[in-house]
């Protein structure tokens, strides 16, 4: 497929006399011939709840984030109203020049206690916590403190989030990538590099993948090759820990981890990102990170939501007990109707395997075609031929949408030649 694209873009742009911002119509125009423009659905009413309206039509949603179903939480949104009330809806600037404000810091107090770290910095998206962080921590803030420019090295997943991965085009620390969840490969490379200041990046949970990591291996890896330790635990805080903490709650080590990266339009129901610590790190994250210095802080509205989600997720074993139940009985249901299933861990984001990205497409389609919106993660996103639908269950999902989801997977399959007519999947 890539050569095909490729070709075709070399010959039009020839034949056109174009070249780089010129022939961006061109690269569009093949982006959309080929499948790999993605679609931009319109919702109009239901955003991010298990039922949503798309130009006047109902829709089951099964890809958005909010597992705990806390975007349309009665208490969540009166916080946020409340928050408006008093303070208005926007923070005043970067927190350097206009000063903070004390519901933003009784958030980062609130997540520092879920997470079990002494120290919270928080910023409006989780993208600019791991655009910036890497910089921060691996080159000189001046005159080659705290570290020397060119002494860093940054030890990535293969598969660690795209955030991540441009965070790495603005540092001067080498990049080097090691094959997803293989600690014999990221343990060859640390051997091999002779940089002095290592930061192993990986994330608590792979929702692509179903996989919850095993990060108190990770942890003795880094201890052992002198090599600190960043997690990236968008998927993981609120849902997975007896507290909702995340990783570092699911294996009680929090304070074996150098730098907690978590975010906030997940579990948590609304925006924004954060960076946890120790208070000196943290104290230095404040002055260093870039997207916190040079950009406003979260708004002060979203503020004061999340500091109403903390509170249900650190009360919501139940919650989460319900979610949990739900996502298994999604997944061995697709399992028992013969679809592939990735992963070995259970989690609220069901990978449904693929493969071929144009069978991929036309599933969605058959989706679409039901009342089912369910996005389709492919090339770029994913390895060219291992397409997969990541299916997020949200707590608020009923067994009755369950089964009709299953129940159009079963059709489509038997449709499309991937699954055998069976008893089971005869709808």
């Amino acid at each position: 497929m890539l050569r095909t694209i490729v070709k075709a873009y070399k010959e039009r742009t020839q034949q056109a006399g174009v070249s780089g911002f010129d022939s961006i119509p061109i690269f569009v125009d093949l982006m959309n011939e080929s499948l790999i423009y993605p679609p931009f659905t319109t919702i109009t009413s239901g955003v991010n709840e298990p039922e949503c309206t798309v130009e006047g039509r109902k829709f089951l949603l099964f890809c958005a984030n909010n597992y705990l179903s806390l975007t349309e939480n009665r208490r969540v949104k009166k916080a946020a109203i409340a928050a408006i009330e008093k303070y208005g809806v926007g923070p005043g600037g970067s927190r350097v020049i206009a000063g903070n404000v004390d519901i933003i810091e009784e958030l980062e107090r609130r997540i520092a206690r879920l997470t079990g770290t002494e120290d919270c910095l928080t910023l409006p998206t989780g993208y600019m916590a791991n655009v910036s962080v890497i910089k921060a921590v691996l080159d000189p803030f001046f005159f080659g403190m705290p570290v020397k420019k060119d002494s860093g090295a940054v030890f990535l997943d293969e598969f660690n989030h795209g955030s991540v991965q441009d965070g790495c085009e603005v540092t001067t620390a080498e990049k080097i990538t090691y094959a997803h969840d293989d600690l014999d490969d990221l343990e060859r490379k640390l051997k091999e590099c002779h940089r002095p200041n290592k930061l192993i990046v990986t994330e608590g949970v792979f929702s692509l993948e179903g996989e919850i990591l095993d990060l108190p291996a990770y942890v003795r890896v880094a201890r052992k090759h002198g090599a600190k330790i960043m997690i990236d635990d968008a998927h993981g805080v609120g849902v997975i820990g007896e507290r909702g903490g995340g990783i570092v709650d699911y294996h009680d080590c929090a304070q074996d981890v150098d730098i907690l990266m978590g975010c906030m339009y997940k579990a948590f129901g609304g925006t924004g990102g954060y960076l946890c610590g120790t208070k000196p790190v943290v104290d230095y994250l404040r002055v260093a990170v870039r997207s916190s210095i040079l950009s406003s802080a979260i708004p002060t509205m979203m503020a004061g939501a999340m500091i109403e989600a903390v509170d249900i997720i650190e009360n919501g074993q139940e919650l989460r007990r319900t979610l949990f139940e739900k996502a298994a009985y999604l997944r061995n249901g697709l399992v028992e109707r013969g679809f592939t299933v990735l992963g070995r861990d259970l989690i609220p984001s069901v990978p449904l395997f693929m493969g071929d990205e144009y069978l991929g497409v036309r599933f969605t389609e058959e989706l679409h075609k039901r009342g089912i919106l369910c996005s389709l993660v492919r090339w770029p996103a994913a390895p060219q031929g291992k397409a997969r639908f990541r299916i997020i269950v949200m707590a608020r999902h009923s067994y009755e949408q369950l089964d009709r989801f299953l129940d159009a997977c079963s059709e489509i399959g038997v449709e499309l030649g991937m699954l055998e007519a069976s008893e089971k999947n005869r709808v």
